[in-house]
């Protein structure tokens, strides 16, 4: 069973990894967007900076009256404060889970944003965790579309730096699976 701990690490770690990952957008990434009509990399950025946290309080309060005050900080937002928002999302997420009951998580129900109800701990693992990993791995693909060649599977998973194999070192499919 996950407890309310282990679900605000995760959400940790993952506001962690879209940490290192802005610090590794090249020159030039912030107005970079695949296509028209998708956010650009700023956009991203701002909401990443928030959306965490509205959808815990949403799910947590029954409600989704503080989300405009969050959207509204978040679109004052430059570049260079992302890291800062990212700080203040952290730090708002570490006390509203020390706020929740443990019990809450599989007692109080929750709405989805389309009325969908589930317990407060489904609730919390499929929206606002979920929308960190979704939005972390479209921030990975963003610095990479945008110029950054170096980055690749322990950027994006586990929000390291590791020296990529050369293609020689790594081992042939076919020789792994026969041994």
């Amino acid at each position: 069973m996950i407890d309310k701990d282990m679900l605000r690490d995760r959400m940790l770690k993952e506001c962690d990894i879209c940490l290192h990952l802005y610090e590794r957008l090249p020159e030039g990434a912030m107005d970079y967007r695949p296509t028209e009509g998708q956010r650009s990399t700023l956009e991203l950025l701002r909401y990443i900076s928030f959306c965490a946290m509205s959808g815990c309080r949403a799910m947590a309060e029954g409600n989704w009256d503080s989300y405009p005050g969050l959207l509204a900080r978040a679109a004052e937002m430059g570049p260079e404060d992302f890291p800062a928002h990212m700080a203040r999302q952290k730090e708002e997420l570490t006390a509203l889970f020390e706020g929740l009951d443990q019990e809450a998580l599989t007692t109080q129900q929750a709405k989805d944003p389309l009325g969908n109800e589930m317990t407060l701990g489904e609730a919390l693992l499929a929206l606002p965790y979920s929308w960190l990993v979704g939005y972390r791995m479209q921030l990975f693909l963003y610095a990479k579309q945008a110029g950054n060649a170096d980055l690749w599977t322990p950027n994006c998973w586990a929000g390291v730096d590791w020296e990529k194999p050369t293609p020689e070192e790594v081992p042939d499919p076919e020789e792994v699976g026969s041994s």
